[in-house]
């Protein structure tokens, strides 16, 4: 399957590293490589996610990297994983959710 990332999701993770950035740079680089290569690890296993608890939608999955929890969906037909966004894992998902489903027109 092949992977893409959402703008959204990229911003994401640029927006992790900036804020691990003010305390360490060889932290911040790791998490985003790290990131990057969980999300990359779904094109071989794209079931390795769980459901998101926290939502009705089963369409939804998550991967866990440390304490961010990437958020995707598989399109089976064309064979994709969609990233959606990555965030860490003691925001309100559910507000977080409700604000990018209006905002990507869902």
């Amino acid at each position: 399957m092949k992977v893409l990332i959402s703008t959204e999701a990229h911003q994401n993770i640029s927006e992790i590293y900036r804020y691990i950035e003010q305390d360490s740079l060889k932290y911040a680089n790791e998490t985003s490589k790290n990131i990057y290569s969980f999300i990359h690890d779904l094109e071989k296993s794209p079931y390795l996610g769980r459901y998101v608890p926290e939502l009705q939608n089963k369409h939804y999955r998550e991967i866990i990297y440390k304490s961010y929890r990437i958020i995707y969906s598989i399109a089976e037909k064309e064979k994709i994983i969609y990233i959606h966004f990555v965030i860490h894992g003691k925001r309100n998902l559910e507000s977080f959710y409700k604000s990018y489903i209006s905002k990507n027109n869902f």
